[in-house]
């Protein structure tokens, strides 16, 4: 694999986890307890992970951590935490 193709890669893992982080953030105070709504986000973070090692090929767990799976959870909490204290 080339360096350009990984980059690709990269980007396209970040825009998946990106985009579903914020559709939970967003709906994670909905939910009810906060116990659940991190149930339903750690499940959910493994099956976008499969779906993203679908589009971007099989990849290394670490690969996966840093460039999906911490970005996943970083931006889910931020959505989460703000919506929760604007409304």
């Amino acid at each position: 694999m080339t360096a350009k193709e990984d980059l690709k890669n990269q980007r396209i893992s970040v825009v998946i986890h990106s985009a579903a982080a914020l559709a939970l953030g967003m709906l994670s105070p909905f939910i009810g307890r906060p116990l659940y709504a991190f149930g339903i986000v750690l499940v959910a973070g493994v099956l976008i992970g499969h779906f993203a090692q679908r589009i971007v090929g099989r990849q290394k767990f670490s690969w996966w951590m840093a460039n999906g799976l911490m970005i996943y959870f970083l931006l889910w909490a931020d959505v989460w935490i703000f919506i929760a204290n604007y409304f």
